[in-house]
C-alpha cells in the first residue's frame, strides 16, 4: 500500500519522503497537543482565580470591580451587560468555566474574550464572576513608550513546531546521505567488477551489513574465475591431449588403405565408420581450442573460396545422411571473403554437421549467397524443439559467432528449422570467372 501511494525508483527518495511525513505528523500531533494542553491550563488557572474571587465580595454589595478585570455579582442581573448579551443564560453548573472568543483562531488572540463562572463562597451564597475585554481596551495603542507585545503562546508552540520539522528533516537528510555515500561506492564497484580486473581484497563499505554484502558478492565472482579457469584449463588439456590419438586414428585408417587398396565390403564399412569419427572428434576439439583461445589473441585471416567451402565441408559430413530418407539440396554463389579460415570452417562444420545428424527424415537446404549462409532443415513430429535440432553444435557455434561479431539467426516455422549466418568481413563478390566487385562490410 505505502508503495502505491508514492512511487520512485530511487531508495534514498523513498525513505526520505516517508521519514518525512512521519516527522510530519509527529510535529502536528505535538504542537496540537500542546496547544489543547496550554488552553486547558489556562482555563484551569482562570477558573481557579474566579473561585478564589467569589470571596471577595464585600457584605452588603451586589457587584464589584476586582482586580485583574475580574467582576464579582450577587446575581444575575448584576453581571455587566456586555457578559449577559454573550452568555443568554445563568451558568447551570457551578465552577464550570465558560468561554467565549470573537474572532479567534489558533495563531492570533481574539478581539474579545468573555470568561463566566457561577460559584458559592464559603458562607454558601451564589456568586457570578466575569471578566472581558472591553471593546477600547483592546484597540491600538499609539503611546510611542508602549512596550512590544509579546508574541502569542500559540504562535511560539507553532513555530517550535516548524523549527522542530525543520531541523528534523536536515538530520534526517544528512543522515541518509551519509548512508547513501557507501551504498553508492558498493554500487559503483559491483557494477564495474569483472573477473579480469578483480582484486584479492575487497574495498571497505564503513557499514559492517554494506560489507557483508560486498563480501558475498566479491566471493562468487571469486568463485566463477576460479572455475572458469580450471574449465579452461581443463578444455585446453583435453584438447591437446585428444589431438594425438584423434590423428592417430587418421593416419591408422590413411595407412590401411595402403596395406590393403581392396578392403571387403564389410571392412570398408567399418574403416569408415573409423575415419567419420576421427574427423568429427577433430572438429570438436578444434572447436574447443578455438573457444579456449585469449579473446585479444590476434587472429589470422586469409582469403578463402566460401562457395567452395562449402561445397567441401558437406562432401565430408554427408556419410551422416546415409540410409536416411532425406533430400539435399545446395544453392551456392562464387564468393571470395577475407576470413579467419579454421574458425570460419570450425562453424560451417558444426552447422552443417548438426543438421544432418538430427534430421531424420525430409528435406536439408542449403543456400549460400554473398555474405549469408542459410540452413533449413526438417523437423519430425516428435515434439523436438529448435533446440533440439542443432544440439551441442549450435551451442559452440554460438560462442563462435560471438567471439568474432557475426551474426546467427535462428528460426523454427512450422516443420522446418532455420539457421542463417551472417560474417562481417571484407568480401569479394565474383559474378563470374572474369570479373569480380569489391564490396568492404
Amino acid at each position: 500500500m505505502p508503495r502505491q501511494l508514492f512511487r520512485t525508483d530511487s531508495l534514498k527518495t523513498y525513505i526520505f519522503f516517508w521519514v518525512t511525513l512521519l516527522a510530519l505528523a509527529m510535529a502536528l500531533l505535538l504542537s496540537y497537543q500542546s496547544t489543547q494542553y496550554f488552553l486547558k491550563g489556562l482555563n484551569m488557572i482562570t477558573g481557579a482565580q474566579m473561585e478564589e474571587a467569589a470571596e471577595l465580595l464585600p457584605e452588603g454589595q451586589r457587584e464589584a470591580e476586582l482586580p485583574f478585570g475580574y467582576h464579582v455579582a450577587a446575581d444575575w442581573q448584576s453581571v455587566p451587560k456586555a457578559v449577559r448579551d454573550v452568555f443568554i443564560q445563568p451558568p447551570q453548573q457551578l465552577d464550570t468555566l465558560q468561554l467565549h472568543f470573537e474572532n479567534w483562531w489558533y495563531f492570533a488572540p481574539p478581539e474579545r474574550a468573555f470568561f463566566l463562572l457561577a460559584s458559592r463562597n464559603q458562607q454558601g451564597k451564589l456568586r457570578f464572576i466575569s471578566m472581558y475585554d472591553p471593546e477600547h481596551e483592546h484597540a491600538a495603542d499609539s503611546r510611542p513608550d508602549k512596550a512590544p507585545e509579546e508574541i502569542d503562546p500559540m504562535v511560539k508552540i507553532a513555530l517550535w513546531g516548524l523549527g522542530a520539522i525543520v531541523i528534523y528533516v536536515l538530520l534526517i537528510y544528512r543522515v541518509l546521505g551519509s548512508l547513501a555515500q557507501p551504498v553508492q561506492s558498493l554500487y559503483h564497484w559491483a557494477r564495474e567488477l569483472q573477473l579480469e580486473t578483480l582484486t584479492p581484497q575487497r574495498p571497505d563499505f564503513q557499514y559492517q551489513e554494506l560489507n557483508a554484502l560486498a563480501t558475498i558478492l566479491h566471493n562468487s565472482l571469486q568463485d566463477v574465475s576460479q572455475t572458469l579457469a580450471r574449465e579452461r584449463e581443463f578444455l585446453g588439456f583435453a584438447s591437446h591431449e585428444l589431438r594425438t590419438p584423434i590423428a592417430t586414428l587418421r593416419s591408422s585408417a590413411t595407412l590401411l588403405d595402403k596395406v590393403n587398396p581392396r578392403p571387403s565390403a564389410k571392412e570398408r564399412e567399418v574403416r569408415d565408420r573409423i575415419l567419420r569419427a576421427s574427423l568429427a572428434m577433430k572438429g570438436i576439439t578444434e572447436t574447443l581450442l578455438w573457444l579456449n583461445r585469449d579473446e585479444q589473441q590476434l587472429i589470422p585471416t586469409r582469403e578463402i573460396a566460401v562457395d567452395q567451402l562449402v561445397q567441401r565441408v558437406v562432401a565430408e559430413q554427408r556419410y551422416l545422411l546415409s540410409g536416411k530418407a532425406v533430400e539435399l539440396k545446395i544453392s551456392i554463389t562464387p564468393c571470395l571473403a577475407q576470413l579467419p579460415e579454421d574458425a570460419f570452417q570450425i562453424l560451417l562444420t558444426n552447422l552443417i554437421r548438426n543438421a544432418f545428424q538430427h534430421t531424420i527424415s525430409g528435406h536439408i537446404q542449403i543456400n549460400q549467397s554473398r555474405d549469408q549462409i542459410e540452413i533449413i532443415n526438417s523437423l519430425v513430429s516428435t515434439g523436438e524443439s529448435a533446440q533440439a535440432g542443432f544440439g551441442l553444435g549450435l551451442k559452440l557455434t554460438r560462442k563462435l559467432v560471438q567471439r568474432f561479431g557475426w551474426k546467427l539467426l535462428e528460426e523454427q516455422h512450422k516443420s522446418e528449422n532455420r539457421v542463417r549466418l551472417g560474417f562481417r568481413f571484407q568480401t569479394v563478390f565474383k559474378q563470374n570467372q572474369k570479373n569480380a566487385l569489391l564490396i568492404t562490410l
